[in-house]
């Protein structure tokens, strides 16, 4: 018993102590610490500090503090938390190292400001040094950190909220949630109060650390490294601040630091430095497929100096880039509403959060410097997908390679840049050169091989109906650029470049339009600003182009342009300022020193006309030479080629179309074109198809000053109309009149045809001036036929298309004789003409003349008794006048006798003299319809006999036609002639 006594008392004794220890721990402790620590902090810290609750579990040595505020002399809060859980293992106690089973933050927030002054609030919580006189103390060794294991390390919905006020647009970043694990935390201590960490994050992502730190003065140095840290495990606590996905990616980071906050401003510096973003994928929301994704990205060489603001890179790589542009129909980028921060929330300490676009910067007055001596992208792709267009157009690029060196900010210096591409799997693009910032300049060389236009059809199908089925662009040269450029153009470029196996189709036909094996030009320069062109050589081979004449009468190259909307009244002012400004600044300075066509060809189809017209220019080649702006210049044009793969064809002169002055000096030839081509134009808008014939031409222009003249030399060679087709559609001009008219006796039509114009008219084209030229002189040769025989034998010829005889003869007189050779001459010229003679009577001049000759004939009658006497002699003129009077008598019924009043009143009867008794007989004299027919075939046969006979006038080229009783006025009585074709 007396043993259980003394037991009972050392176990009273521990019963108390342990009641006492857990009173301690659970009570005395959380009530010390609020009492009594929490103020000491404040005091010490220079800010207010509140704590909530806290809790003491002595046992297992865990403890819970909860609703801690540290605040700003105003009253807003500056750092805390709502829970801080700490399970301590006690065997700690009895080792060489602190062991942390778990720590557990909730809701943590912090408050990071930069005032106005620049000074970080955070730097207001470090006391500051106590004032003495004393001589300052020797340096004491620096604190060493203990052993430190932490199996868990847990921070759940942490808050840090960023101000700086001292820029002139305050910046604001907010970052909420923060949400962090940590395992396997520990620290061991080395030689030389070297330290080291590291923690898991997850499943192969690891934090480590080795180094030194000291804690009084706070300074460290060391070598810090993330390894595989993937976004996914920190995406979800920023996701709503973004509008995008991240899908994949992880980073890594190394490198070494140095820190201490006893140099003012913070003293950091950072080497060896390196980041490695592996494995990004970004996507809209709800998207399956990346808009932007990379293998990696990497940062080496990272120099970070933070007292002398500078920060230095050896190279930053990018490997398989692949970026996926998608331009809705409604003209929008899919990654531009991704890159539009969210509208801002509130965050748990009653912030907003937002975006900063600048960061803090220790001294205002002085500039960052900034140099990366490589920047490298390599095999980088793109897709482009365009669907505001009506068939959607994709662009694939791939074999992305960029190389960006010399990188300095401030700017200094140029920076050597190159880049290749592959574009839409074929065309090539490498460029190579130069590029300052600071003023901005470019230099480059860039080349471009096969690069294949079909993809860029649908930007076609806008404004054009033709389809690029094949064709490769190419270019070759030196492109300029100079922001300031007082002395050189702004952009400048000198090569080459050119389209190659270029074939255009025509969609409304779905038939080949144009196309051509090679278009080349060479030493080209292009500048702008001042704008000039400049061409060595512009050289085309064996282009070929189709002209199609639709049924409908439309043509395939009127139909390229779609009709564009045009939009308000108001649109065109823009382009008319432009034109002003254009036509003040002058012509653009052109010059093409040499244009080589080869073997050019253009078929021209006309399926309006009926069987369908094809024909066309072959083997067109040859060179214009000096093509020039100025007004002085004058190219020389030489092409020669062939007409339906026969005729040849030549064109040479000088011309000047660059000038604001065009002029033309040129002659075209064309030789023995079959006309036969073309018969079914003839056979519908003539009446009349071509049997044979050809044509040749000798066109001969002239074009200054605006005034234009053309002499036109036109040879057609045995050209023979067929049969009527009785076309509805046939000219109502006399053509068949006009060949004949225009034939001469070898069976040619040799025509000069001379044009002049006006280019300064409105309504002035040249195609209508030519085609209003023929037309009226056919029609003045088919209207005015003997005009065009006068010219034969010289003369207006409008005497050749009458006779004149005197009034009752058929007798020719000599000048009429003198008519009738020309007019034969003439008929030989033109072999295919016919003539008509109409023979023609004069109703009264004739009448009186045949009446007259009957008196005469009547008196002589009466003079030789009816032929029985007398018959070689004449009367007598007494003899004569008695005749007379009984043939007055006989007709009148009264003697031939006139009484006449004399001046005194006295009325006397005279006798008529033979003049008036013949004038009184005239019109009683009787003259039948028959006897002026009569005369008028008389005097048809006349001209006709004499054609025949002395002119040599095949009588079967010479036709009699019905008379004509005429009224006239003329002196002498006129026989008609008419000209009419075989």
């Amino acid at each position: 018993m007396p043993i259980l006594k003394r037991y009972r008392t050392w176990l009273i004794v521990a019963g108390c102590l342990l009641v006492l220890y857990a009173f301690v721990g659970f009570f005395a402790v959380p009530y010390t610490v609020k009492r009594y620590v929490i103020p000491m902090v404040s005091e010490t810290l220079r800010h207010p500090v509140l704590l909530g609750e806290m809790t003491f579990n002595p046992f297992t040595f865990a403890v819970t503090l909860s609703d801690l505020d540290i605040r700003e002399q105003d009253g807003t809060s500056m750092a805390g938390f709502h829970e801080l859980f700490i399970n301590f293992e006690a065997t700690s106690l009895v080792r060489r190292a602190y062991l942390f089973d778990e720590i557990k933050l909730t809701l943590p927030f912090g408050s990071v400001v930069i005032g106005q002054d620049g000074k970080l609030n955070l730097l207001s919580l470090v006391p500051p040094p106590k004032e003495t006189s004393e001589p300052p103390p020797a340096p004491r060794p620096k604190a060493k950190i203990p052993p430190i294991q932490i199996r868990e390390l847990v921070i759940r919905q942490g808050v840090l909220e960023y101000r700086d006020v001292s820029k002139a647009r305050p910046v604001n970043i907010d970052v909420v949630p923060i949400e962090i694990t940590l395992r396997n935390f520990s620290t061991r201590e080395g030689g030389e109060n070297a330290y080291a960490f590291s923690a898991e994050f997850g499943q192969d992502e690891t934090l480590a650390w080795e180094g030194t730190l000291s804690l009084d003065p706070l300074e460290s140095e060391g070598t810090l490294s993330l390894s595989n840290i993937k976004l996914s495990t920190f995406w979800p606590s920023v996701r709503d601040r973004f509008r995008f996905d991240l899908t994949g990616g992880a980073i890594t980071l190394s490198g070494r630091y140095h820190f201490d906050v006893t140099d003012k401003p913070v003293n950091i510096r950072l080497t060896e430095g390196k980041i490695l973003l592996s494995g990004f994928s970004m996507t809209a929301p709800g998207d399956l497929d990346p808009v932007i994704d990379l293998t990696s990205l990497g940062v080496e060489g990272i120099r970070f100096d933070l007292p002398r603001q500078s920060v230095e890179i050896e190279a930053v790589r990018v490997s398989q880039p692949r970026l996926r542009i998608l331009r809705e129909p409604d003209g929008s980028i899919n990654f531009e509403d991704m890159l539009i921060p969210p509208r801002p929330q509130a965050t748990p300490t009653g912030g907003t959060a937002g975006v900063s676009q600048s960061g803090p910067s220790v001294n205002p007055n002085k500039s960052w410097s900034i140099g990366v001596q490589e920047v490298e992208l390599t095999k980088g792709a793109i897709t482009i997908e365009d669907q505001t267009l009506q068939h959607p157009a994709e662009i694939q690029v791939d074999d992305l390679t960029i190389s960006l060196k010399e990188i300095h900010m401030p700017v200094s210096g140029a920076m050597p840049l190159s880049a290749s591409l592959r574009l839409n799997r074929t065309g090539v693009i490498e460029t190579k050169g130069r590029i300052r910032l600071e003023p901005i300049e470019a230099d480059f060389t860039v080349s471009v091989d096969h690069l294949g236009l079909r993809p860029f059809q649908p930007y076609m199908d806008r404004f054009l109906q033709v389809e690029i089925t094949e064709g490769e662009f190419g270019l070759a040269g030196e492109v300029n650029y100079r922001a300031v450029h007082e002395a050189v153009p702004m952009l400048r470029y000198a090569g080459k470049l050119g389209i190659t196996n270029l074939h255009v189709r025509h969609r409304p036909s779905d038939e080949e339009l144009l196309n051509w094996k090679a278009l080349g030009l060479t030493n080209v320069v292009l500048a702008f600003d001042p704008t000039s062109v400049r061409i060595g050589e512009i050289a085309l081979r064996d282009p070929a182009v189709r002209v199609v004449t639709a049924p409908d009468g439309r043509m395939n190259i009127t139909q390229i342009l779609l009709e564009q909307d045009t939009g308000s009244s108001a649109a065109p002012k823009p382009a008319n300022r432009q034109k002003a400004k254009a036509d003040t600044a002058g012509p653009t300075p052109i010059s093409i020193d040499r244009v080589t066509l080869e073997n050019f060809s253009a078929t021209f189809v006309d399926e309006s006309i009926d069987p369908r017209v094809m024909t066309g220019l072959y083997d067109l080649s040859g060179s214009i030479k000096g093509l020039s702006s100025k007004q002085v210049a004058k190219a020389d044009v030489s092409l020669a080629g062939k007409v339906d793969r026969v005729a040849p064809i030549k064109i040479q002169g000088k011309i000047n179309p660059l000038s604001s002055d065009t002029y033309t000096d040129l002659k075209v030839v064309f030789q023995g074109i079959d006309l036969t081509a073309v018969s079914p134009y003839a056979g519908k808008y003539v009446g009349f198809p071509i049997e044979k014939g050809r044509l040749s031409l000798d066109l001969a222009y002239r074009l200054s000053q605006k005034q234009l003249v053309g002499e036109n030399k036109v040879l057609i060679d045995q050209f023979t109309f067929g049969e009527s087709t009785n076309s509805r559609d046939a000219t109502s001009l006399p053509v068949r009149l006009a060949v004949a008219l225009l034939k001469d006796r070898h069976g040619r039509i040799d025509i000069d045809l001379p044009v002049r114009g006006d280019l300064n008219e409105p309504d002035f084209r040249y195609g209508r001036v030519v085609l209003n030229t023929l037309v009226n002189l056919i029609t003045k040769v088919a209207t005015s036929p003997f005009a065009a025989l006068g010219g034969l034998v010289g003369g207006s010829g409008d005497e050749l298309q009458y006779l004149e005889f005197e009034a009752g003869s058929h007798e020719l007189v000599q000048s009429e004789q003198a008519k009738l050779s020309q007019l034969a001459k003439a008929l030989e010229e033109r072999p295919a003409l016919r003539l008509e003679i109409t023979g023609s009577a004069d109703r009264k001049r004739d009448r009186d003349a045949i009446a007259l000759g009957k008196i005469g004939e009547e008196v002589q009658r009466r003079f030789t008794q009816g032929g029985k006497k007398n018959l070689q002699s004449a009367p007598s003129m007494e003899r004569e006048a008695e005749l007379l009077g009984d043939l007055y008598a006989e007709k009148v019924g009264r003697q031939a006798t006139k009484t006449e009043v004399l001046a005194n009143g006295k009325s006397v009867v005279r006798v008529l003299s033979p003049e008036e008794i013949r004038t009184e007989l005239i019109s009683v004299m009787p003259v039948t319809e028959g006897e002026l027919r009569t005369l008028a075939q008389r005097r048809a046969q006349s001209v006709r006999e004499a054609l025949v006979g002395e002119g040599k006038v095949p009588e079967d080229r010479l036709f009699l036609v019905d008379v004509d009783l005429v009224d006239s006025k003329e002196q002498k009585v006129r026989t008609r002639l008419n000209v009419t074709g075989a």
